[in-house]
């Protein structure tokens, strides 16, 4: 009998808070219902608010160029006795879509894990440290792999 006097005492409370909240909405939308529907207040822009054409300020552009040199032209640091053109290293282009991480094994004769990685279409199962077709498995991270490709090194994700 206790277990419904507390029952009947919350469906009470209930009703009473949704009641609370109906009346609030209610009487939100009848109070918005009687603002006029198509009152404006016009705004001037304001570049039309100010005429600059009567401004009294003159700019005097007079000045001297703060980053011009006091000699025309500044002396070299070091004189060449000809033209010399240093040649840029020229970074390769490395073909990343040929390599694609397949996934990882557990050895357990070795006790170690093995990832399965594609090499230009050949497949290879390498440990930390390992080496075949130009490519070395470098470290194992989470679910990624870290590789190094014609001396470039990326991480590559399971595919």
């Amino acid at each position: 009998m206790k277990s419904k006097k507390m029952t009947y005492l919350l469906i009470c409370c209930v009703a009473a808070v949704w009641g609370v909240i109906f009346y609030r909405v209610f009487d939100g939308l009848a109070a918005e219902d009687n603002a006029p529907l198509h009152s404006r207040t016009i705004k001037e822009p304001y570049f039309n608010m100010t005429d600059h054409a009567k401004d009294q300020v003159i700019l005097e552009m007079g000045y001297a160029d703060p980053f011009a040199l006091a000699n025309s032209e500044p002396e070299p640091l070091v004189k060449l006795a000809g033209p010399v053109s240093l040649p840029m290293p020229i970074k390769p282009q490395v073909n990343w879509s040929g390599i694609v991480y397949s996934g990882q094994i557990y050895n357990r004769a070795e006790k170690r894990q093995v990832a399965i990685i594609s090499v230009n279409g050949k497949e290879v199962m390498l440990s930390e440290g390992e080496r075949a077709n130009g490519l070395k498995f470098i470290k194992r991270v989470g679910d990624s792999i870290k590789v190094e490709y014609q001396n470039a090194t990326k991480f590559l994700s399971i595919k």
